[in-house]
C-alpha cells in the first residue's frame, strides 16, 4: 500500500473517485495550514506517490509539501501539473522519485489567454473602453485577428493550440521549434536557428512559450525588439527570463513593439517598483494564463488515469525520463 501525498481540497474533490483503490493507496492530505491527516486512518507501507497541482503549488504549505517529499522512501511516483522542469523545486523532485510524470492539458487554456490578449490588442480594446469611460459614442476601427500574422518560438503543446485557434480564424502561423516535424496548425515550420530578422519583422505578433535553457534566456533583447515592426504584439507565456524586461520596456517607449502582453515575469511575484506594473502598453497577469477550471479537472482526470495505470503496472501518460534531471544536474555541479 502506498501514501499518497495529497492536498485537502484536491482529495475532497476526488475522494469518491479513490475509494475503490482503498486497498492500494492510503490518502496522506495536508491543509493549507500544513496540517497533515489520515481521512482514511491507513498508512501506506511501500512507498510514497503523490500528486503535485496547483492547490499545493500556490497554497501556503508547499515548503511542508516539499519537505513531506524530500523524507518519503522511496519516492514511487510524482504526478506533475506542470509541463516545464526548470524550477529548481521540480528538479529536485524529478532526481528523487522513480517516476516522474508531467502535464500539457494546460495548452487549452494558455492558448485562449493568448487568444484575448490578441482580441483586445487589435480590437483596439483600450480605445474601445476609454470611449465608452468618456461616454463618447465614437465607431472605433478595429484589425482582425484572422487578418495577422503570427510567429510562435515553442510550437509544442502549447503553440500547437495556439496555432490551431488562429489557423481556424484564417490567420498565418510561422512555427518555430528544433524539430523538424511539420504541424497541421502551421503554414510553415522553422527551426530556431535559421530565423532572421527579416521574419521577425514579418510578423505582427510575435509569442514566446518555448522553455527556458541557456540558449532561450534572455533570447528577447534589444536586437529581437527592433527588429520588430512597429505597432506588432509581442506575446510571452513561457517563462520571464525568456526576455529582458528593461529592453522589453525600452522597446515599447519606441513603439517596437506596439504592445506587450506577458503572463510571466522574471521575479514573481513582480517587485512592487517594476516598471510593468505601470508601463501603458503592457498587459499583465500574474503567472494565471493556465488556471482554469478545464484546467483544473483535465489535471484530475490525468492524474486518476495515471494513478490507475501505476497501480496496475501499466504504461503511463508523459513520463520524463531521468535523463532529464541528471543532465540539470551536471550542470549546476
Amino acid at each position: 500500500m502506498y501514501d499518497l501525498l495529497i492536498h485537502e481540497k484536491t482529495f475532497s474533490r476526488l475522494e469518491q473517485r479513490l475509494k475503490p483503490l482503498s486497498e492500494q493507496i492510503a490518502p496522506y492530505t495536508i491543509s493549507d495550514s500544513s496540517e497533515f491527516r489520515r481521512p482514511w486512518g491507513a498508512e501506506g507501507t511501500t512507498g510514497a506517490i503523490a500528486y503535485g497541482n496547483t492547490d499545493i503549488f500556490f497554497s501556503p504549505a508547499v515548503r511542508a509539501f516539499a519537505k513531506a517529499l524530500h523524507s518519503a522512501e522511496p519516492l514511487a511516483w510524482f504526478q506533475s501539473n506542470a509541463a516545464g522542469l526548470d524550477n529548481d523545486f521540480l528538479q529536485q523532485v524529478g532526481r528523487k522519485a522513480r517516476v516522474y510524470t508531467s502535464s500539457h492539458v494546460q495548452a487549452h487554456a494558455m492558448a485562449e489567454w493568448v487568444l484575448w490578449a490578441a482580441f483586445d490588442y487589435f480590437g483596439n480594446g483600450a480605445g474601445r473602453r476609454r470611449a465608452q469611460a468618456e461616454r463618447d459614442w465614437q465607431k472605433i476601427p478595429f484589425r482582425e485577428v484572422g487578418d495577422t500574422r503570427w510567429l510562435i518560438y515553442g510550437f509544442g503543446h502549447i503553440g500547437e493550440s495556439v496555432g490551431r485557434r488562429l489557423k481556424g480564424l484564417g490567420a498565418h502561423v510561422t512555427g518555430v521549434r528544433r524539430s523538424s516535424a511539420v504541424s497541421p496548425f502551421a503554414d510553415h515550420m522553422m527551426h530556431p536557428d535559421h530565423v532572421s530578422d527579416e521574419d521577425i519583422a514579418l510578423a505582427d505578433a510575435v509569442l514566446l512559450c518555448c522553455p527556458l535553457t541557456d540558449e532561450t534566456e534572455n533570447m528577447a533583447d534589444d536586437a529581437f525588439f527592433a527588429a520588430m515592426s512597429p505597432g506588432t504584439l509581442f506575446l510571452n507565456v513561457g517563462r520571464g527570463p525568456l526576455v529582458d524586461e528593461a529592453a522589453l520596456v525600452a522597446a515599447l517607449d519606441k513603439g517596437r513593439p506596439g504592445h506587450a502582453a506577458v503572463d510571466v515575469t522574471r521575479e514573481e511575484p513582480l517587485p512592487d517598483d517594476s516598471p510593468l506594473w505601470t508601463h501603458p502598453e503592457i498587459t499583465l497577469t500574474p503567472h494565471t494564463s493556465a488556471i482554469t477550471e478545464g484546467t483544473e479537472r483535465r489535471n484530475d482526470e490525468q492524474f486518476l488515469e495515471n494513478l490507475s495505470s501505476f497501480l496496475n503496472g501499466e504504461e503511463m501518460r508523459n513520463v520524463v525520463g531521468r535523463d532529464a534531471f541528471e543532465a540539470q544536474a551536471k550542470e549546476e555541479n
